[in-house]
Parts: C-alpha cells; sequence; structure tokens
C-alpha cells in the first residue's frame, strides 16, 4: 500500500491564506450591508455572522480579526460601519 503525505509548500500557504482572508471579507461587506437596506437586518444576526467569520480569521488572518472586531465593537455602540478591506 503506498503512503501519502500531504505537505505544503510555504508559497501554497500563503495564497490559501489570502483566499480565506479574501473571502471572509467579502461576506462580511455583505453582512454589514445589509444594516443600511431600506429594511436592514438585525443587529443581533449581523453579530452573530460577524462573530463567526472573526471566529475563522483568529486562526487564518489575525490582523483582519482585529478589524472585524473593531466593526463589531462600532455596531455594538450603534456607530456606523464602513466595509472592510483587505
Amino acid at each position: 500500500m503506498m503512503e501519502s503525505s500531504l505537505t505544503a509548500s510555504p508559497q501554497f500557504t500563503q495564497e490559501v491564506m489570502q483566499d480565506v482572508a479574501q473571502v471572509i471579507v467579502l461576506e462580511a461587506n455583505r453582512v454589514i450591508r445589509t444594516l443600511s437596506l431600506p429594511k436592514p437586518a438585525d443587529r443581533t444576526a449581523v453579530e452573530s455572522v460577524l462573530e463567526s467569520l472573526k471566529a475563522i480569521a483568529d486562526s487564518t488572518c489575525p490582523e483582519l480579526a482585529k478589524t472585524l472586531n473593531i466593526r463589531l465593537v462600532a455596531i455594538r455602540n450603534n456607530i456606523q460601519v464602513n466595509q472592510v478591506g483587505v
């Protein structure tokens, strides 16, 4: 039986992390935009989604996790939130 081992090159890992960060940013921005719709999303639901995205970002892209945390604090304090950038 052939033994297989999965090893990721540093470049591959870096590219994957950038892709993960980009997906998180896109999803966070979609959720944040729902706050400014004519019939806005429930703030609790938005907070919940952003907390979930932050949990993923904590282990994959810590800088993005800090940004998401700032957005969460602003939303909880009823401060208008800007979109997240990469």
